[in-house]
């Protein structure tokens, strides 16, 4: 994925502007920065939930807005904050679901949707909450599934809007080993994170997010030895010290 002079925003309003950046195949980009800073605005906008304000956003050769809705959907996937309440489906039923852009008209699945299904789930280690409703579930259970969901739709590039929300310690640490070996496999992954230390162990480089709209792209290293993370947060000394303990 691209981003060439990327602005996103509401209506006229541009949040987040001039964002340049490629993930190569398998790398890992992690957007920090405080709230309401345009993060997720700036996911949806390069997923396509948002129409850009400015800029353009490519995967392989194609600008987004060319490629037909089915076959974005083979090609990126999204987990949002935002919940979705299926009616009487399975956990698995959920996640299968991910297969859709590959069914044909009649939307039979096919061994291969199944296969992918069964992949995924065990992932995301939810085998014992495959037959359980999915309105039934916890909030951690809901978005493990969602996020299998996503992996089980086998996209070049995976979007994911504070994917550790609604996860306990075990599960957010299963989860960065999911999302390295998904990424191992050529996966491009893109996603928020507010805990810092998991994003300077899982990413290839981060994108900081500032308040004021501009962004800035380096290695997880690079950050650090720059003290960015002090000025990106609005830091004090103690604040910033630390930070960077928990960090190491």
């Amino acid at each position: 994925m691209r981003l060439e002079k990327v602005s996103a925003g509401y209506d006229r309003n541009i949040i987040v502007r001039d964002v340049e950046i490629k993930a190569a195949k398998g790398e890992i980009i992690s957007l920090i920065g405080p709230n309401g800073g345009g993060k997720s605005t700036l996911l949806k906008s390069i997923s396509g939930q948002l129409s850009l304000l400015g800029g353009s956003v490519y995967i392989g050769k194609d600008d987004i807005r060319d490629i037909p809705l089915k076959e974005m959907s083979k090609k990126l996937s999204i987990v949002t904050t935002e919940r979705i309440a299926p009616q009487l489906m399975t956990a698995g039923d959920v996640v299968l679901a991910g297969r859709l852009p590959y069914t044909e008209g009649f939307g039979l699945f096919s061994e291969c949707d199944k296969k992918e299904m069964d992949r995924a789930v065990k992932l995301m280690k939810i085998e014992a909450l495959a037959e359980k409703n999915f309105s039934d579930m916890s909030d951690g259970q809901k978005q493990r599934t969602l996020i299998a969901r996503a992996i089980c739709q086998t996209p070049e590039v995976l979007v994911m809007d504070e994917p550790t929300s609604y996860l306990d310690i075990r599960h957010r640490m299963e989860l960065m080993d999911v999302i390295k070996e998904l990424a191992g496999g050529g996966m491009s992954v893109i996603m928020s994170l507010h805990e810092l230390e998991l994003a300077m162990a899982v990413s290839d480089r981060l994108l900081l997010v500032y308040e004021d709209g501009n962004t800035l792209c380096d290695t997880p290293r690079n950050v650090v030895e720059r003290g960015l993370i002090k000025e990106l947060y609005d830091l004090d000394d103690k604040m910033y010290e630390r930070v960077m303990n928990s960090c190491t």
